[in-house]
Formats: C-alpha cells, sequence, structure tokens
C-alpha cells in the first residue's frame, strides 16, 4: 500500500516528543486527544477509515508545528493491525505514545446479543488494542514508549435500563489486559495506562443519542445528567484529552486505570 498521507511542518515551540500514533483520530475523543499530545510537541500519526476526515483533521492539527501524517484505515479488518504498523514503519522507527482509542458499542439484553455483535466487539475493543500495539513493539521499544487504551465506565459501572453484558465484558478484558501489559512490558520501560471515561458528548454520542430525543426525552435526560454526575455535566473530549496528555508524560505511571467520569463512579 501507499505510505502514509503527511502534512509536514516545522517543530513546535514547546519542543518535540517523538511520534503519537492514535487511532480513530479523525473526531471526538482521539481527534482531542491528538490536539492535546500536538500542543505538547507530538509528531501525529492519524488512524481512521475516512479519509476526508483524516485531511480535514490533519489541516487542523498543522497549526501546532508539528508533523501530521494519516493514514487511512478500517480497523475491523483482520489484517489491518499489521498493515497500518507497516505504513507506520515507514515514516518513523520509534512510537513514544500509543493511544488505542477506537472500538464500538452495542447494547442489548443477554436475550438478544447475537454472536456477531459480540464477535465485533470483542474484535474492535480488545483484540485490536493487543495486535496493534504487538505489531508496534519494536517502536515502542525503541522509544521507551507508552501504550495508552480507551476503556469505558461500563466495565465497572452499570446503569439502568440498558443492557451491557457483552459490552462491558470487552472493557473489562481492556482493563485486565492494560495491567498485564503494564507488569509485562514495565522491565521493558514501555508503560502501558488505560482511561475510563463516563458519558462523553463526542459526535457520535450526540448522532446515535441525543438527536433522535424529543424535547421532553432531552430535557429528562438534562435533569437526569444533573443528578447521577457530582460534577453536574457530562464530559467533553477535551477532559479525556488532558488525562491522555498526563498519561503520555507521567514517567513512573503504569498499570493505571485512570477514571476521568465527573463523579459518576463515585455513586
Amino acid at each position: 500500500m501507499a505510505p502514509p498521507n503527511a502534512t509536514t511542518r516545522t517543530t513546535g515551540t514547546t519542543g518535540t516528543t517523538g511520534t503519537a500514533v492514535v487511532t480513530g483520530g479523525s473526531e471526538g475523543l482521539g481527534l482531542a486527544i491528538a490536539d492535546a499530545l500536538a500542543r505538547d510537541g507530538a509528531d501525529l500519526v492519524l488512524i481512521a477509515r475516512n479519509a476526508d476526515r483524516l485531511r480535514a483533521a490533519a489541516g487542523e492539527l498543522a497549526r501546532h508545528g508539528t508533523a501530521v501524517r494519516t493514514v487511512p484505515a478500517d480497523l475491523s479488518a483482520p489484517d489491518a493491525p499489521a498493515r497500518i504498523a507497516a505504513q507506520v514503519g515507514a515514516v518513523t522507527d520509534r512510537v513514544d505514545t500509543l493511544v488505542n482509542n477506537v472500538g464500538t458499542a452495542h447494547f442489548a439484553s443477554l436475550a438478544e446479543t447475537t454472536a456477531d455483535a459480540m464477535n465485533t466487539m470483542w474484535h474492535l475493543n480488545v483484540q485490536v488494542p493487543l495486535l496493534l500495539s504487538r505489531e508496534l513493539l519494536p517502536a515502542l521499544l525503541n522509544a521507551r514508549g507508552n501504550i495508552i487504551n480507551i476503556s469505558s465506565y461500563w466495565a465497572h459501572k452499570m446503569t439502568e435500563g440498558r443492557h451491557s453484558a457483552a459490552y462491558s465484558a470487552t472493557r473489562g478484558a481492556l482493563n485486565s489486559m492494560t495491567l498485564a501489559l503494564a507488569n509485562e512490558l514495565g522491565p521493558q520501560r514501555v508503560r502501558v495506562n488505560a482511561i475510563a471515561p463516563g458519558a462523553v458528548r463526542t459526535p457520535t454520542y450526540e448522532r446515535a443519542y441525543l438527536a433522535p430525543m424529543t424535547a421532553e426525552q432531552r430535557a429528562a435526560h438534562d435533569r437526569r445528567v444533573e443528578h447521577t454526575y457530582p460534577l453536574g455535566r457530562l464530559g467533553t473530549a477535551d477532559d479525556i484529552a488532558a488525562a491522555a496528555a498526563y498519561l503520555a508524560s507521567a514517567e513512573w505511571t503504569t498499570g493505571t486505570i485512570l477514571t476521568v467520569d465527573g463523579g459518576l463512579t463515585v455513586r
């Protein structure tokens, strides 16, 4: 395949922090995380399915003065991790930060849970982070880099009226994988952490959850948020990005599942 598209700029004034690879980097959490890392001086490799959105994201992020490369790829494809790693390897031999952000969710009762839905979630939420981390391991070792897995509060908190057994299982598995890899890779000076966000108002949340609501349902949703979250609001993508930027630079932090949820899981 062709090498990644590149939009190259001079190094930012904050100084380089190496290269960050971000899956799902064209919008939402991935784009916000990429923006935060670029502000700290990181060159970027953004991975997402939609080439047009990737180009738009690269143009937006180039204002930070770091190099921004894009890899259009569908991570649901079985060979995607190996192909992506080959494309990343064509432009850099070191990965300082890998952000495994891509994931999917299907909420269904046990009676309505299908093998296809479970397999899709297992692949994207668990296998892809593991396999992409494996494929990029030589570059991570070369940089003594770090891996940040984006998990969810659904690994350990359920919500009344939403059935999540299959989805919660994949997020719990991702958390366990994070701890195991932190233990395995720590002696090689590669750190592995995860972020467990609460509900965040991303474009996906807006499209899939809020947009179909009536005015009455939206008002009830807002009241429920104020009651459920001690801080009284949903998260923003920038809330999660700030946590990712911290973990990327926290050199004595590994094996942490960082809860960033406005206090949701303390109630």
